[in-house]
């Protein structure tokens, strides 16, 4: 679902989904020294443990080393969303959770009943949640899900907030000041305050926390509210408004407030109805899930048009299943994956006299979700972030946070079935000023980037040139210079099998076992590479950064170059998936360069 910008006084309009872990390079997985042994090509190979790790830290102008991550570039924007906890912060930060009645609607019972479904929905232990058949708590999925480096400390307000009047009402208030979800929370942040300086601190009770508390990180800002409603959403049938998509479940910041430390003002909050909580039993906390992932700043990753689906709706920001893909992780600073570029195995040693022979890599991975293991394919040039262009490798299958859904399904659709290898392509590269460049410097993406040029969400994605990250194959004149032409996405799949019924030409398509590379499956890179003339944008094997525009940024309007050295000559095989007490399954997958 959508993530919206609004301003106090002004609708500003949709943020087109389309962001902490430790400010480290390293994880705590595999440090050990060179291991090469003899390979099926004559030469030697490399394991996990020779690889350097992906960057999730960048230093400042003033030498300081921060976390690197989503929400640093909307904070380069001017517009900070939630930044995950590390090492640099005092504590987590603080989601605030404030429902809402109102006092002329009663067609949704909102009594205690329904507020403690609230708490469990977003606060129940794991046994709270098995013991009501729900699924799983929004702190307890971020807890898990970012292997502690995204927790969140929640705060489900002990009573309701009564609106003094009619959702319509409510309405009408709220259009005229930014939306609902602003005026609900700017609402909440004077009842609170309100409250607070009651006897016994009103309906708060005695135990409540002053306002500034949910100001963890001491920016000024509240670090997350969230306003959960009691009125049907849009497209209900119960909704006896449903044509009107006021009610919907989103995500807004707020362009125009000033910090505030002493008394924080509202910035990022969330605004959902309860109804969202009507499956598993009343308990269902996926859309929260959902939009939690827009407040760390991370993207839709399916097209608002319904044109494709990039990712087949398995992943949490497409279809509201199982677990946040490695990408995602990486981009939120939660994983620290393995990096192989092709000059790690072409047999040539580097300037210290390394590498003199090695021509290929064995990687172990274990299960993605569980472990949060991943390996990166880097494109040339790569930046050695998640902000680059690369192919991101994980295991995945119904284990973990993924077993539930991958097994039962959620809206209809359905997860991974069996373990297998998702491969997913990544064109998350940063701008600063300049939509149509980008930045291939890690601390300068730190400093200075402030948006990612690329995007799933195709034309419904507002930015400047977004239409314009595409690559041309017709061969028409003028304004029809490309009569065909491949968008370029911010991640999609790119499949074991390759047929004609994939993301790329339907809006139907879903992910399925099969999308995986499984046991003996090979991918083969390379200038005649079936997989990258299906998946990649260029239909070749070059990657979209090989493409510079020159002059013109809209589509069929432009001037560009094209470097032909900017190709992928990787190829894999997946040698083993079995087992494992731990993390459920991991695999072996060994890494050549196409002859």
């Amino acid at each position: 679902m959508k993530k919206k910008l609004v301003s106090m006084g002004l609708l500003v309009g949709l943020l087109a989904l389309a962001g902490c872990g430790p400010a480290t390079t390293t994880s705590s997985v595999g440090d050990g020294g060179s291991s090469t042994s003899p390979d099926t090509t004559g030469g030697t190979t490399i394991t996990e443990q020779d690889l350097e790790r992906g960057i999730t830290a960048y230093t400042d102008t003033d030498g300081e080393v921060k976390p690197l991550n989503r929400d640093t570039i909307y904070r380069n924007a001017g517009s900070p969303h939630v930044a995950s906890y590390s090492e640099g912060m005092p504590e987590k930060q603080k989601l605030l959770v404030a429902p809402m009645r109102f006092e002329d609607y009663d067609a949704i019972v909102a009594d205690d009943a329904l507020l403690e479904k609230i708490r469990i929905a977003f606060d129940g232990t794991d046994e709270e949640t098995a013991a009501v058949g729900g699924y799983i708590s929004v702190s307890s999925f971020y807890e898990k899900s970012s292997y502690g480096k995204g927790a969140f400390d929640v705060v489900v307000l002990p009573c309701w907030i009564d609106y003094p009047g009619s959702p319509d009402e409510f309405r009408t208030a709220a259009n005229a000041v930014g939306g609902g979800g602003l005026y609900a929370s700017n609402y909440v942040r004077n009842w609170y305050r309100g409250e607070y300086a009651k006897d016994g601190h009103g309906q708060l009770g005695e135990d409540a926390h002053p306002w500034t508390y949910f100001d963890s990180d001491k920016d000024g800002y509240l670090d997350l509210i969230w306003n959960v409603y009691a009125y049907p959403q849009y497209g209900s049938g119960d909704n006896p408004d449903k044509n009107n998509d006021f009610w919907w479940a989103y995500v807004t910041y707020n362009m125009q407030t000033s910090p505030n430390v002493a008394d924080p003002t509202v910035k990022t909050l969330a605004f959902a109805s309860t109804n969202f909580m009507t499956q598993y039993n009343g308990y269902d906390s996926h859309t929260f899930i959902h939009e939690t992932g827009h407040t760390l700043g991370l993207s839709d990753y399916y097209d608002y048009n319904n044109t494709w689906k990039p990712l087949g709706r398995v992943d949490y920001m497409d279809g509201n299943l199982g677990d946040h893909n490695a990408y995602s992780k990486f981009a939120l600073g939660w994983i620290n994956p393995y990096i192989l570029h092709e000059e790690d195995i072409d047999g040539v040693a580097d300037e210290d006299g390394k590498g003199e022979g090695v021509t290929s890599a064995t990687i172990t991975l274990r299960h993605g979700s569980s472990s949060g293991d991943a390996l990166v394919l880097a494109s040339p040039g790569y930046n050695g972030t998640a902000f680059d262009e690369y192919l991101i490798l994980e295991l995945m299958g119904p284990h973990g946070l993924c077993e539930t859904d991958y097994k039962n399904g959620y809206d209809m659709s359905s997860g991974f079935k069996e373990p297998g290898i998702r491969v997913i392509h990544v064109d998350a590269r940063a701008y600063a000023n300049n939509w149509s460049t980008y930045i291939d410097d890690p601390d300068l993406v730190g400093q200075e980037a402030t948006e990612l040029r690329v995007g799933n969400t195709y034309g419904g994605r507002a930015g400047i040139g977004i239409d314009g990250d595409y690559w041309g194959h017709g061969t028409g004149t003028g304004a029809n210079k490309y009569s065909e032409y491949s968008y370029f996405t911010e991640a999609s799949l790119v499949e074991s099998t390759i047929t004609d019924r994939n993301w790329m030409n339907t809006a139907s398509y879903q992910a399925t076992t099969a999308s995986l590379f499984t046991r003996g499956a090979r991918f083969v890179g390379g200038e005649n590479s079936l997989w990258t003339k299906a998946f990649f944008p260029s239909k070749s094997n070059l990657w979209n950064k090989a493409k510079t525009i020159t002059a013109g940024a809209s589509t069929m309007q432009q001037t560009f170059t094209v470097d032909e050295e900017m190709d992928c000559n990787f190829s894999f095989r997946v040698n083993s998936i079995e087992e494992d007490p731990e993390y459920g399954v991991k695999a072996t997958i060994t890494v050549t360069l196409a002859d």
